[in-house]
């Protein structure tokens, strides 16, 4: 046998492996209204979109991913800030009001991650319970003019093992660019 058709099977075997890697065994996709993600076939999806929003919740034992979308453009810088005020700073103090109502004083941090290939600012509240270490990451980016902002919840211990499913949302997350404006063409004679 030649070398040449020797390096054929190794080839033709690493094409199929990497093939095999490239699909998610088990791994459910959601695709609506622009707004679409890969997501662990196990874990339970619940809808609770309204019409000025996207939310989806993902739960797996006490762990809860959430994905929450205005669908309004965000054209301008001043309505991407007002947007991140409501969505990011009023969810994470309302989390950080619960825990110390409840004797539990969340310790704050600023953190950053990766949703859907680009960076995105968050917040990390902490507390004890029980012992046990756990809280709120919440996170925000602007993609395609909507914003988007992803949220963990539960003990530090199941966040760590359901990290894949956490990687795997944020990373495959993406929403489709808007329409793009239809011109009317110029009456004759007009520029």
């Amino acid at each position: 046998m030649s070398i040449g058709k020797l390096m054929v099977v190794p080839a033709a075997l690493l094409l199929m492996i990497f093939a095999g890697l490239a699909q998610e065994p088990g791994a459910s996709h959601f695709d609506k209204d622009g707004l679409s993600f890969d997501y662990p076939a196990k874990w339970q999806l619940a809808d609770k979109s309204t019409g000025q929003m996207q939310f989806l919740e993902l739960s797996n034992g006490d762990v809860v991913i959430r994905v929450r979308s205005p669908r309004e453009s965000l054209k301008t810088p001043d309505k991407e800030a007002h947007a991140k005020k409501i969505f990011q700073e009023q969810y994470v103090n309302s989390f950080a009001d619960n825990f110390q109502q409840q004797g539990m004083p969340p310790k704050r941090t600023v953190v950053t991650t990766q949703i859907g290939g680009g960076d995105a600012e968050g917040v990390r509240l902490r507390v004890m319970n029980g012992g046990e270490s756990g809280g709120l990451d919440s996170y925000d980016r602007v993609i395609s003019e909507r914003l988007v902002h992803l949220s963990i919840i539960g003990s530090d211990k199941e966040i760590a093992q359901d990290a894949p499913a956490w990687d795997m949302i944020r990373n495959s997350l993406k929403i489709a660019a808007p329409p793009a404006a239809k011109t009317s063409p110029s009456p004759k004679g007009m520029p």
